[in-house]
C-alpha cells in the first residue's frame, strides 16, 4: 500500500508568500461560506488549489461545500483529489461515504420515476460498487442489459463486478463480448489481459496488453501490466526497463518528488555525486527495494534516502550514518545532484547485478527496543513457538478482498500449542466475532507506532505468518522465518506457482503458500498448521535451524 504525505515537504518547500497567500485563501472560503456566499467560497478554494494542488485541506473543504451545495458528483471528485494525497483521513473517508450514499439515494429517486433509464442504471452501478455491495451491483447491470444488451459501458462493468467476485471466467466472457462488438476497445483488450493474469495466464496475458498497446500505444497502465507479468515469469531483463512506464499513469505521477535534479537510470557515475533515492510506493515496496542502497553507496559520494516517517528509524540500521542520510517525506528536500526512485534501482543497477540480491539480513531490529519487547512480551513457556499473525493489510479506503483474509480464516490454529500475537495495527469490527472466539490471541497494535518497534517485536519471534503486505517484507529484511499466505493469482514479486512451501527469490526465509483455488483459504491455512507443528516437534537445538 502507498503511503502518501504532503510531497516531498510541500509546507517545508512553499515560500513563506505562498503560505500566507494558501492561509489567507482558505480563511476567506470559510468566510464566505458561513455569509452564504457559497460559490465565492468555491472560487477561493479552487485558487488555493491552482497555487497548489496538492494542498488536500482545500480537497476536503471543496469536497464539503459541493456536498452542502447538492453537487454529488463534483464533490465525491474532490474527496478523491483529498485521499490521492492523504488516504488516512478518517473524517474525508466518511464524507465520501456520504457523498457515496446520497449520490445513490439520487439515483433511486430518478429510477422510481424512469425505471428503464440506462444512464442512472449505470450511474448507480458505479455507487453499488464504491460500497462493495458488488451482489447488488450485479443485479443492477443485468436490468441495465436487459434494456440495452450491447451497452458497452454496462458489459465492462459487469466484467469488472465479477472480477471482484472471483467469478474470473464469466468477467472474460463480458470483455470478449464487447470485443467482439468493437475490436478497437483498448481498455477491454486491457481489463481481459488483467483477468488472465489474476488466472495466471500469463502469456495470453501478454498477448491481450500488446493488442490494447496497438489501439493506445501510449496506454501507460497496459505497460506496466506488460511488465509485472514478465517479471512475475522472471524475465527481469525486459521486465524492469517497461516498468519505468508507470511514471505515465497520473496516480503513480502525483507521487513523484519535486526535483529540478536529473533522474538517474544508471547512465551517469556516481563518483563524487549525491544521489537521492526516495520511496515512491508502499512501506513493504521500500522495504524490499532497500537492499539495492548499498550497491549505490559503494560508489556515490553520498547517499540521501527519502521515505515515509514509519520507515526512518529501521532505516538507520542499513548503513553507518557516515555512508547515509535518512529524511522523511513530509520535510524539504536537501540539495542532490541526481534522484532515483527505490523501485527503479534493478534497472539503473542492472549493468553490474546478475541477480536479485538476496542476502538476509539486510536490516536489524534496534537491539534496546528488542530488549523492551522481550520484557513486554514476557518469559516463554517452554519450547513452545511464538509467532506472529497478519490477515490483513492496512485498510485505508476499501479492502484488498483477494489479498486480506478474515480472522475467523485463521481460528483451526487458535487450538495449536503455539503463542500466537497479533502485528496487526488495526482492529476491524468485522473481526469481532473471531477475537472472542480467541481470546489467547495477543494485541499489541497501538504499540506498533513505527517499522523500527514492529521490527523489534518481530525480533522476539520464531515466525511470521501473514498475508501479503509490508510485514511479510520486513521479516524477510530481518531475516525472520515468515510463512506467505498468498492469494490465486500472487502478485509479480512472488513469482509463478510453484511448490507449495518453496522460499522466495527475494527473501530465503520467507516461504510461500498459495491458494490453489480463488478465495479458498482453508488449504493454505491446513499447511501452515503442518508447517508449525513440524518445527514444534524438533527435538531441542534443532529449532535454531530454521532460522
Amino acid at each position: 500500500m502507498r503511503q502518501c504525505h504532503l510531497r516531498a515537504g510541500m509546507m517545508d518547500m512553499l515560500a513563506a508568500s505562498a503560505l500566507n497567500d494558501l492561509v489567507t485563501l482558505m480563511v476567506q472560503s470559510v468566510a464566505a461560506n458561513t455569509e452564504g456566499r457559497h460559490q465565492d467560497s468555491l472560487q477561493y478554494l479552487d485558487q488555493a488549489l491552482a497555487l497548489e494542488p496538492d494542498f488536500f485541506p482545500a480537497h476536503s473543504s471543496r469536497g464539503d461545500l459541493l456536498h452542502a451545495m447538492g453537487r454529488y458528483d463534483e464533490a465525491l471528485a474532490a474527496y478523491d483529489q483529498c485521499l490521492l494525497r492523504s488516504p488516512r483521513l478518517e473524517h474525508v473517508l466518511l464524507a465520501r461515504n456520504n457523498t457515496v450514499s446520497a449520490l445513490l439515494a439520487d439515483c433511486d429517486q430518478q429510477l422510481s420515476r424512469r425505471p428503464h433509464d440506462v444512464a442512472v442504471l449505470l450511474r448507480r452501478g458505479l455507487m453499488l460498487i464504491r460500497q462493495e455491495q458488488y451482489a447488488l451491483a450485479l443485479a443492477n447491470v443485468d436490468q441495465l442489459l436487459s434494456l440495452a444488451p450491447v451497452n458497452l459501458d454496462a458489459l465492462n462493468q459487469r466484467g469488472n463486478i465479477l472480477l471482484e467476485l472471483n467469478r474470473h471466467e464469466e468477467a472474460l466472457l463480458c470483455y470478449d463480448r464487447i470485443l467482439a462488438l468493437e475490436a478497437g476497445q483498448a481498455s477491454a483488450w486491457f481489463n481481459r489481459g488483467n483477468v488472465l493474469r489474476k488466472m495466471n495466464c500469463l502469456n495470453q496475458a501478454l498477448w491481450c496488453y500488446q493488442e490494447a498497446l496497438s489501439v493506445q500505444p501510449d496506454l501507460a497502465a497496459a505497460q506496466v501490466a506488460q511488465s509485472h507479468s514478465l517479471l512475475m515469469l522472471g524475465d527481469f531483463a525486459a521486465g524492469w526497463p517497461l516498468h519505468e512506464a508507470r511514471w505515465g499513469i497520473p496516480d503513480v505521477q502525483m507521487h513523484a518528488i519535486k526535483s529540478q535534479a536529473p533522474r538517474w537510470l544508471g547512465q551517469t557515475a556516481l563518483s563524487g555525486k549525491t544521489v537521492l533515492l526516495w520511496a515512491e510506493q508502499g512501506l513493504g515496496d521500500s522495504l524490499q527495494f532497500v537492499r539495492y542502497i548499498p550497491l549505490v553507496a559503494e560508489t556515490a559520494a553520498r547517499v540521501i534516502v527519502c521515505v515515509p516517517p514509519p520507515l526512518a528509524q529501521l532505516l538507520e540500521s542499513l548503513l553507518p550514518p557516515a555512508l547515509l542520510t535518512i529524511i522523511t517525506n513530509d520535510k524539504a528536500l536537501p540539495p542532490h545532484d541526481l534522484h532515483c526512485p527505490l523501485m527503479s534501482l534493478p534497472l539503473a543497477l542492472s549493468w553490474r547485478l546478475a541477480t536479485v540480491p538476496a542476502d538476509a539480513p539486510y536490516l536489524f531490529a534496534d537491539a534496546a527496543l528488542q530488549a523492551q519487547w522481550a520484557q513486554r512480551l514476557g518469559p516463554r513457556a517452554g519450547s513452545r513457538l511464538r509467532a506472529g499473525l497478519v490477515w490483513r493489510g492496512q485498510r485505508y479506503s476499501v479492502a484488498n478482498r483477494g489479498r486480506d483474509m478474515a480472522l475467523s480464516d485463521l481460528l483451526p490454529l487458535a487450538g495449536d500449542d503455539v503463542e500466537m500475537i497479533s502485528v496487526q495495527q488495526q482492529r476491524l469490527a468485522a473481526d469481532a466475532e473471531a477475537h472472542a472466539a480467541w481470546p489467547q490471541l495477543r494485541e499489541f497494535g497501538a504499540e506498533l507506532t513505527d517499522m523500527a518497534q514492529t521490527a523489534a517485536l518481530i525480533g522476539n519471534l520464531d515466525v511470521v505468518i501473514s498475508v501479503d503486505t509490508a510485514i511479510v517484507h520486513l521479516a524477510g529484511a530481518l531475516g525472520i522465518p515468515a510463512l506467505l499466505m498468498l492469494r490465486y493469482e500472487g502478485e509479480w514479486r512472488w513469482g509463478q506457482p510453484g511448490e507449495q512451501g518453496a522460499p522466495s527469490l527475494w527473501y530465503p526465509t520467507v516461504r510461500v503458500f498459495r491458494q490453489e483455488k480463488r478465495a479458498d483459504w482453508q488449504p493454505v491455512v491446513n499447511r501452515v498448521r503442518a508447517c508449525l507443528a513440524d518445527w514444534q516437534r524438533r527435538p531441542p537445538g534443532l529449532q535454531d535451524q530454521r532460522r
